[in-house]
């Protein structure tokens, strides 16, 4: 029996925000660029795109070795993780164009991917990014039994010992969303205890053809060509390594030792302000880094992504400085690890953490 939506809300809006929001805004004013997508943004686009294609017909039609056929599945693998990091995202928050249309069909690749888009915006955009590491709300810290991310779900003695198995769990992410997740959500009509929004006709049979063709050219088309034991391995080969990225680069942004993970009150309230809760619940990494932030989409930058989820990824960089600055002036948190692998120890340090059998207290 499905458990009951819980209404939860926050406390209006501080005089931070405002004053946060204020100076975003001049910003993008004075310096007269709009809020979303360039140039940039365009050439990472068909960078990221050339990778993926270029991958997949190197792989399909002409692999003969393993050795080539390595390196096109390595370029089809990162083809896609940069398609999902630096043009699905954007698209599906809205933010990679001044044009409907165009975000609409940069959002489209998840379809392409083998997911969907509009479970993906009411999941994430939606529950995600109002939710933030709020148990059963924030369907992305929801792993059941398997995993224990928030100290306010229940904890058994296997997850003495996710630190050690979680790397298996990320790498099945993009499959088990491809082959099951979308479809259990479909079908118990919820995501975590929130019903789904009520559907437009053309969805059903959209999610249903983008399912089908995505079967045939990841699966049926190559077994024209090669072996089917062969497509299956590069199959489960290349969702693994996709997956695994996907899984790690989100959870470096949320389930670390620095973040936290309120819970609301007796009458469903939360503690703090929506924007607050964002800082409390979200870390950056390896802001400094180029290299992380062109492969990661911004996604190393998720405070001012968070807090700014209709601006582009390509000026989160340059929004850092105000953003911090302004939460100094109002001591506000600022989570950040300075580089790409005390991230990653952060992250495995909280499972760890999680994984301890808590302590009763009277």
């Amino acid at each position: 029996m499905p458990q009951p939506t819980r209404r939860l809300s926050f406390p209006p809006r501080t005089e931070f925000f405002k004053v946060l929001q204020k100076r975003i805004n001049d910003y993008f004013d004075q310096n007269q660029v709009k809020q979303t997508g360039n140039s940039w943004l365009y050439f990472k686009a068909f960078f990221a795109f050339s990778l993926y294609i270029g991958g997949y017909i190197g792989l399909v039609f002409f692999a003969q070795t393993w050795l080539s056929g390595i390196l096109f599945a390595l370029m089809l693998t990162n083809g896609m993780i940069l398609v999902a990091f630096n043009v699905m995202h954007d698209g599906a928050h809205g933010s990679f164009s001044s044009k409907k249309w165009v975000n609409w069909l940069a959002g489209a690749s998840m379809d392409l991917l083998g997911s969907s888009q509009t479970l993906w915006q009411q999941k994430h955009n939606m529950l995600h990014h109002t939710y933030t590491n709020i148990t059963g709300k924030d369907d992305d810290i929801e792993l059941g039994l398997l995993m224990r991310f928030s100290p306010h779900q229940t904890w058994h003695p296997w997850h003495r010992f996710q630190h050690i198995y979680a790397p298996f769990l990320y790498s099945l992410l993009t499959l088990f969303l491809a082959v099951f997740s979308d479809f259990y959500k479909l079908v118990t009509n919820r995501i975590s205890d929130t019903p789904l929004q009520k559907r437009k006709w053309w969805e059903l049979p959209y999610f249903t053809f983008t399912k089908i063709a995505y079967i045939g050219y990841a699966l049926i088309l190559p077994m024209f060509f090669h072996p089917i034991s062969l497509v299956l391995l590069y199959f489960f080969c290349i969702h693994f390594f996709f997956g695994f990225i996907l899984s790690l680069v989100f959870q470096l942004a949320h389930t670390v030792d620095l973040t936290e993970f309120p819970k609301e009150n007796e009458q469903n309230k939360m503690c703090y302000d929506w924007a607050e809760h964002q800082l409390r619940t979200t870390a950056n990494f390896a802001i400094e880094n180029p290299l992380v932030r062109f492969y990661t989409g911004g996604l190393n930058q998720q405070v001012e992504h968070h807090l700014f989820h209709k601006v582009s990824h390509i000026h989160y960089y340059s929004l850092s400085k105000i953003v911090q600055e302004t939460c100094l002036e109002y001591d506000m948190p600022y989570h950040k690890n300075n580089s790409l692998t005390s991230a990653v120890l952060s992250h495995f340090r909280f499972l760890k953490q999680m994984g301890r059998k808590p302590t009763l207290t009277n």
